[in-house]
């Protein structure tokens, strides 16, 4: 049919927009239509992550460039696939572009890249640290971190 944006409302939701509300009256009453909800990604939390890794890579001594930090960041918590090739199996990350990750999808990520820079990056450091770090680094270059998510979504 389209793709539509709807808005919460109490504990329906409703078409965001005059577009959204000439595909719901399409719909006949009771008819049964299958939705998928996504989020629209937040590119306040984009920067944040990236200034995360910004403070990881001047606080460590292993990963020479930003590149190679966010290809093993990706492989060492999953984001990637695996080909078959004729020499054995070839692991490729995957993309975290606007077009890849809804901001849903995009914090579960978040989440796990601060997991594994705590565990095997900089172990001992604590997230409320990290995330403080990466506040600050915001503001220093006139950005503000997103709103703090509710309930495991970013808002």
């Amino acid at each position: 049919m389209a793709k539509i944006r709807l808005v919460k409302k109490l504990s329906a939701l409703y078409a965001y927009d005059q577009a959204g509300e000439a595909v719901l009256r399409r719909l006949a009453p009771g008819e049964i239509a299958e939705v998928e909800i996504t989020k629209p990604r937040n590119a306040q939390f984009h920067r944040m992550f990236f200034a995360m890794l910004q403070i990881i890579l001047a606080n460590q001594d292993h990963y020479k460039s930003l590149d190679d930090l966010l290809a093993v960041c990706k492989l060492r918590i999953g984001h990637s696939r695996k080909i078959q090739t004729p020499y054995g199996i070839v692991e490729i990350p995957e993309s975290i572009s606007f077009a890849a990750m809804d901001n849903i999808a995009f914090a579960s990520f978040y989440d796990q890249a601060c997991d594994w820079v705590l565990r095997e990056v900089i172990p001992g450091l604590e997230r409320k640290h990290l995330d403080e770090e990466v506040k600050q680094q915001l503001m220093e270059f006139g950005s503000n971190p997103p709103e703090p998510m509710i309930g495991g979504e970013d808002g």
